[in-house]
């Protein structure tokens, strides 16, 4: 099954009970609130076989300077390099950014053609469950649908969201000087030598 779906395109209509979601609104305080989907047990054996067998593609078309796609120790290797950055001579500040629920933000038509532009190995899978809307079922009876972004729980969403917003990290790289790296939607950018460059930072950011 996992083989047909990471080469054929399969009717969404055929596999709604495997893309079917339980949804828990976990309470993050100040009235934010994170949605987890809480996936089939099969989607989720899935999208660990896949991810296990391409993390290899997925972290090389991801780049150096996202750190989420399935690095070990990613988000420490991250916090270390950043502090190694804030404490050099030529620093004159680090600005940190964590965009507001980006991963159920995140334009899935957008997402699906960068992946199949930049690792063509897992396309077919992430196009298969994401080219559709999902059924997302909270406790007491009601249904919402999930029409954008990454499910959240998903072992592949990381890696998706990742590669996703590769190409915005790219234009960042080129439109300024500043050190940055980042972890899914947690992005650190340090100017080097001029507050200016931070400046260029900011405003090419979303």
């Amino acid at each position: 099954m996992i083989r047909t779906l990471c080469t054929q395109y399969i009717d969404p209509t055929t596999i709604e009970p495997l893309l079917a979601s339980r949804l828990i609104p976990l309470d993050k305080g100040e009235g934010a609130v994170r949605p987890i989907g809480v996936e089939e047990v099969i989607r989720r054996i899935c999208g660990k076989c896949v991810m296990m067998l391409a993390r290899k593609d997925v972290v090389e078309a991801s780049g150096s300077l996202q750190l989420c796609a399935g690095q070990k120790s990613g988000s420490e290797a991250a916090i270390h390099a950043m502090h190694a950055i804030f404490k050099a001579d030529d620093t004159d500040a680090v600005l940190l950014i964590d965009a507001s629920n980006a991963f159920n933000a995140l334009n899935r038509a957008a997402a699906l053609h960068n992946i199949r532009a930049l690792c063509p190995v897992i396309a077919t899978y992430a196009i298969n469950p994401y080219r559709q809307p999902a059924q997302l079922f909270i406790t007491g009876g009601k249904e919402i649908v999930s029409a954008e972004g990454t499910t959240q729980g998903n072992p592949l969403a990381m890696g998706l969201y990742a590669l996703s917003i590769q190409p915005l990290i790219t234009s960042q790289q080129a439109a300024s000087s500043a050190k940055q790296c980042w972890f899914a939607d947690d992005a650190s950018g340090a100017g080097a030598g001029s507050i200016t460059e931070i400046k260029k930072y900011v405003v090419g950011c979303p």
